[in-house]
């Protein structure tokens, strides 16, 4: 008989030298037992190759089945729009969705190291956070199928968007309409636990300005949080330097909106004396004519939805990393 199939909850009790309790607690609440008690509970787990597949083994009779997504705690529309492309998945699977809200390093731990919480889903999707290696190994010994939006991690299926190429699209536009010089409104606010995208946008874009001849200056470039009213101000801060910038890349729909903002409050043209590109290609984009990159928000939600569902019908399935396409949308603004 193997190690795996002897090893109950009493031997690896035994083997950390806890009590059951000890053991039953750390597997629902893992965040209740002290951290050299964890740590001898994990390792006797590993090294008798012990998970309580039981409660695993109800999810192949569970119907509708439940789809569990961990998400960031703000209400970025990016965010919510891959919801919706999820949604559609789901709905036509007859799958339940569950969105998890993060809004601190300790309830993504809380969440992934929780059997208990773990054991509610047939899927799992992560979107825009970052999961340490711990956790990664976590998930894999689950052997609940998991799909990551934006993190890559070749133990999952990923679905990425190309975040750099984007910024150097956004500077090959302006370059293209002689839009100089450039400035850029980016993000300073991320949680620790959530991924930052501003950092690779921003690096793109002044590659792409810096290999043409047309370095971006420090003093182009502002951060700060992710809403229409600080990026007024921020924009409005540019728009006031003895020498202002021709056109502005927002890494966020939300910051170009409120760019704009900004540039009718001093009563500039768009984009006749100041151009205006966004990042995302939310649906209020349109409605402002706001040119913007687009990075196939709902697809990428889509896609993801189907990853998790193909992990469930097929077991074994190879993992996937699927890159969606980015591109520059032209609207009235550039």
């Amino acid at each position: 008989m193997t190690a795996k199939s002897r090893s109950t909850i009493y031997t690896v009790a035994a083997r950390a030298g806890v009590s059951i309790a000890t053991v039953s607690r750390f597997l629902n609440s893992p965040q209740k037992v002290n951290a050299a008690t964890a740590g001898r509970i994990r390792a006797s787990m590993d090294e008798l190759d012990y998970f309580p597949r039981g409660n695993a083994g109800g999810r192949v009779h569970r119907s509708p089945r439940r789809i569990g997504v961990l998400t960031p705690f703000f209400p970025a529309p990016s965010f919510v729009q891959r919801l919706q492309g999820m949604t559609a998945v789901f709905r036509e699977a007859h799958c339940e969705m569950v969105v998890c809200t993060v809004d601190s390093p300790e309830q993504l731990a809380e969440y992934l190291r929780s059997i208990s919480f773990l054991r509610r889903f047939d899927g799992l999707v992560v979107m825009s956070m970052n999961i340490g290696e711990m956790d990664t190994r976590g998930l894999m010994d689950t052997g609940l199928p998991v799909v990551l939006i934006e993190q890559v991690d070749p133990r999952f299926s990923c679905v990425e968007t190309d975040n750099v190429l984007g910024g150097r699209l956004a500077a090959h536009c302006f370059l293209a309409k002689g839009y100089l010089p450039c400035a850029f409104l980016g993000e300073s606010t991320v949680p620790p636990f959530s991924l930052q995208p501003s950092e690779s946008r921003l690096r793109g874009y002044a590659e792409a300005l810096r290999a043409a001849g047309q370095p971006l200056a420090p003093e182009y470039v502002r951060t700060g949080s992710i809403s229409v009213e600080d990026a007024r101000q921020l924009a409005g801060e540019l728009l006031d330097l003895r020498a202002p910038p021709r056109a502005i890349f927002a890494m966020s729909d939300l910051q170009a909106i409120g760019t704009l903002k900004a540039a009718r409050q001093r009563g500039l043209a768009v984009p006749g004396q100041l151009a205006v590109l966004g990042f995302d290609d939310i649906e209020a984009a349109d409605y402002v004519d706001l040119s913007t990159v687009n990075q196939a928000l709902e697809e990428s939600g889509r896609v993801a939805a189907r990853l998790v569902l193909d992990g469930i019908r097929e077991p074994g399935r190879p993992r996937q990393r699927v890159h969606l396409e980015v591109r520059v949308v032209e609207r009235g603004t550039t």
